[in-house]
């Protein structure tokens, strides 16, 4: 392709589908090298940006490498892609890139054709059919992909792209047969579970005596669950036609159909154990519904709520109400898995013992605000000071350039090259900026105050710390959540103690600790 400009840095956009990632590696190196020996060709330095996405995705914010390559397209001459359609197949994606190569003037380049797109109307015209054409191919795709997996499903044949653990796909039959390594692990969660062993206990159980799952990592609570409800191993293959769909501005997938076919591949779990699990379990789920915590507006609103944190693993700890109070609540022991396979052993503890804490480490927080807002005014106003000179000097060099312009108009009148009414009205009009001038430079030389938001911010932060022990709890926890982020609680108590009774004073007030993160 014959160049019309010279370029010295270009942006390599790379893109193949995820649903061909496997199959198209290949074609991604293929592109790779064809792009990069082009911009080897005429003398270009070059970045990559590459990614496995489907490019039909309707919101560039999922497209994130094409996203930071859009955020950055001032530092390239232009963009080089093997074919429009690599860019995106979705004609708003499309359209916004082409906003953004005019609003900046770069030029998008394949091997084949440079589309200059900010000052050649028929290249606009060319980009625009190639992303309709692009999008319209990318429909018919889906439409025949679906029509495809419809039928596959129908006949029994494995659909979705992940294989269930405990099964292998036959690439010539495309069913599911059966993985005896991986399978022993699933039928001995079936057989905990029948056991009447809950997820917590069937996942303790399966990483202590060694099992792993295909990544070779440990079994967590939610791939045990979804193992216990999953009818592909009772032989049954569910596939599920959906249509995609926005909702309250958030996209999700409505189910149009549910394929479900019975026998389609060798069980792993007898279907008649499948069903006793199974049903166990829904008859579980309506015991919890009606001994479970009641909802937040009944029980009320703990001052902590959401903001209590494992100082541990970090994940977000649980506060329920105290059974043996009438208005007490508790923080429940982290009971998460750790990576080395250990469950976490920070302890729990009475929640008004915490909260105590935190009100005397906001105390201390409080002390250090107004030395912290000192700071800042001092700071400020070194900054103002600074704009403050800044601005005066350019008000002067202006008022300078007024007289100066009023000097040459009382010359251009002597000389007669302006009637009497015109010098008047040129006069009046640099008299008219003098003054306006001459009152900036007053305001000015008066303007000292400092009335920087974060001042606001601390000094309502050290308001709500004064008032916290007059709101409710409702009003607290709200207050809380404009200036604190986290809060992390450790208490990690000896296994000697551990064995102890929870009534031994020893254990009852072991020591905590809090840390609190503050937003910026």
């Amino acid at each position: 392709m014959l160049v019309h400009k010279k370029y010295s840095h270009l942006a390599i956009y790379l893109r193949i589908s995820q649903e061909k990632k496997h199959e198209n590696e290949e074609t991604l190196k293929n592109h790779r090298d064809i792009l990069t020996t082009y911009a080897e060709s005429i003398a270009c330095k070059y970045d990559i940006f590459g990614e496995v996405i489907s490019g039909g995705k309707s919101e560039l914010d999922e497209r994130k490498q094409l996203h930071q390559l859009l955020h950055k397209i001032e530092k390239y001459d232009a963009i080089l892609c093997f074919e429009l359609s690599r860019l995106s197949r979705n004609g708003l994606i499309s359209q916004t890139v082409k906003q953004y190569c005019m609003d900046y003037d770069k030029p998008i380049l394949t091997p084949y054709y440079e589309y200059d797109l900010s000052n050649n109307e028929n290249d606009r015209l060319m980009f625009d059919v190639g992303s309709i054409f692009a999008s319209h191919e990318h429909s018919i795709i889906g439409k025949r992909s679906k029509q495809n997996k419809l039928a596959m499903a129908r006949a029994g044949l494995h659909v979705s792209g992940t294989v269930p653990f405990g099964y292998k796909r036959n690439k010539e039959t495309r069913r599911l047969e059966i993985d005896e390594e991986e399978a022993q692990a699933v039928r001995y969660m079936y057989e905990l579970y029948e056991k009447r062993l809950g997820s917590y206990k069937i996942r303790d159980i399966l990483n202590r005596e060694g099992y792993k799952t295909r990544q070779n990592s440990l079994f967590s609570i939610p791939t045990i669950k979804r193992i216990l409800k999953n009818p592909v191993y009772k032989g049954t293959i569910v596939f599920n036609d959906r249509k995609r769909k926005k909702k309250d501005g958030k996209f999700i997938y409505e189910n149009i159909e549910t394929i479900t076919v019975d026998k389609a591949h060798p069980w792993i779990i007898h279907p008649d154990q499948w069903e006793r699990v199974n049903k166990e379990q829904v008859e579980k789920a309506k015991k919890t519904l009606i001994v479970r915590e009641k909802a937040a507006r009944k029980t009320g609103v703990t001052m902590l709520k959401d903001l209590i944190y494992c100082g541990v693993c970090g994940r977000k700890m649980a506060i329920r109400k105290d059974n043996k109070s009438a208005t007490g609540y508790t923080i429940k022991k982290c009971e998460y898995i750790l990576k080395n396979g250990e469950r976490c052993n920070n302890g729990g503890i009475k929640l008004e013992c915490v909260e105590w804490e935190v009100k005397q480490e906001l105390t201390q927080y409080k002390q250090s605000l107004p030395q912290v807002i000192s700071f800042l005014q001092k700071k400020s106003l070194t900054n103002l000071e600074e704009q403050r000179k800044t601005r005066l000097a350019h008000i002067e060099k202006q008022l300078t350039d007024n007289r100066q312009q009023q000097q040459r108009l009382l010359d251009l009148a002597l000389h007669g090259l302006f009637s009497d009414q015109e010098i008047i009205k040129k006069k009046q009009a640099l008299k008219a900026i003098e003054q306006h001038l001459q009152s900036e430079k007053l305001t000015m030389l008066d303007y000292m105050p400092f009335s920087d938001d974060t001042n606001e911010l601390l000094q309502g932060t050290i308001d709500l710390v004064d008032k916290i022990d007059y709101f409710s709890c409702e009003k607290g926890n709200e207050a809380l959540k404009h200036f604190i982020s986290k809060i992390y609680y450790t208490r990690i108590m000896p296994d000697d103690l551990l064995k102890k009774s929870t009534q031994s004073k020893e254990r009852r007030y072991y020591p905590f600790c809090v840390e609190i993160e503050y937003k910026a």
